[in-house]
């Protein structure tokens, strides 16, 4: 039996958090200890197990000065770590920038960063607060621990960056099968008395709903459009579709915990992104049976789904066809999902680097 930990800022949110969710799952399925710490005690994803958390106080902290900060806060987190497990843990996994840029001084050994998405278009992303010197700080951060992306493209992106890193890998994020099955068999929160397409994500620029709607708007599309998610660029998107007068078609749906029953009912999912880190929506969707058409964007679509189902970025005209083909013959964008993505697959992925 090994002990793992996972560290990340919460548990809040379909994206690194439910992939991290999933892993924990499995690690404790398969008999190993897993602890994931948080630096927020907000928990709103579901398990398939009993997860045990532990909270760091992050807030109690603040008032260090920002430059002594992250290297104090490591060897307080450290010892954090050590004392709720019980012990040194076999391998620590630090997730996304607020853990990452504590943890890339750990002096636990084994640690790595998961790097979850396209640093170069996160950092340049117009939506971002970031300021130039930013992506700087971050590669400073990334050069210092074995970095894991989640996918080749991730990947591929961070050597540009960091030429010279020999410690990088890419391993994908797991999906759990079974328990998307099960999920979706829960009913369907919303009453959708017509078919439907979909589309999963927050309201943030990289998802470019704004690309979404228009190419909808052309599309001449028999199927309404449902979309599923929050944030700070839903109103402005609302206004797109008043404007552009389809608002009987398309429906604003709101976060889910659980959005499956609303996946496995679409007839289809679209995809509009910049950049995604690896878009787990679409294995999601796939392993409901559910046909998915994305643009080709760095990371992942093009990772998994064939090119058929694929067009490019900046297309929308392309786009727009795509959405009318694939919600009048949805079956010729059918496809499987590869094993390699299950979670089974990947935790002995994660598991190997125990013995490295």
């Amino acid at each position: 039996m090994k002990t793992i930990a996972i560290i990340i800022n919460d548990l809040k949110g379909n994206g690194a958090e439910r992939v991290m969710i999933t892993l924990a799952d499995e690690l404790i399925s398969q008999g190993h200890q897993c602890h994931i710490v948080c630096f927020k005690s907000v928990h709103e994803l579901p398990s398939r197990n009993m997860l045990t958390t532990h909270v760091f106080p992050m807030k109690y902290w603040r008032w260090i000065p920002r430059k002594w900060r992250a290297k104090l806060l490591t060897q307080i987190l450290d010892r954090f770590i050590t004392r709720c497990i019980g012990s040194v843990p076999d391998l620590v996994l630090s997730n996304l920038l607020p853990a990452d840029r504590i943890m890339s001084g750990s002096h636990l050994p084994n640690t790595h960063l998961i790097v979850h998405n396209t640093i170069s278009k996160e950092f340049t992303d117009s939506s971002s607060n970031g300021k130039p010197s930013d992506i700087d700080q971050v590669i400073n951060i990334y050069k210092k621990k074995p970095v894991i992306c989640v996918s080749q493209g991730v990947l591929l992106d961070l050597k540009r960056l960091l030429p010279d890193h020999t410690q990088v890998r890419h391993i994908y994020n797991p999906v759990d099968v079974d328990f998307i099955q099960s999920s979706a068999n829960k009913p369907n929160p919303i009453d959708f008395s017509s078919p439907y397409l979909i589309h999963v994500g927050k309201f943030k620029s990289a998802k470019r709903h704004d690309r979404l709607i228009r190419a909808y708007a052309q599309s001449n599309s028999p199927l309404k459009l449902v979309l599923v998610g929050q944030g700070p660029l839903m109103q402005q998107t609302e206004s797109l579709v008043q404007a552009l007068n389809i608002k009987h078609r398309v429906i604003f749906a709101g976060f889910h915990a659980n959005p499956y029953p609303i996946i496995a009912g679409a007839t289809a999912m679209v995809l509009s992104s910049d950049y995604e880190g690896l878009a787990m929506v679409i294995l999601e969707a796939l392993v409901l049976d559910v046909p998915v058409i994305s643009t080709d964007c760095p990371s992942g679509p093009g990772e998994i789904l064939p090119k058929n189902n694929l067009v490019a970025t900046d297309n929308e005209t392309e786009l727009a066809k795509k959405i009318y083909d694939v919600s009048t013959t949805p079956d010729l964008f059918k496809i499987t999902m590869p094993e390699k993505f299950t979670s089974q697959v990947i935790t002995r992925q994660y598991l190997g680097l125990i013995n490295e």
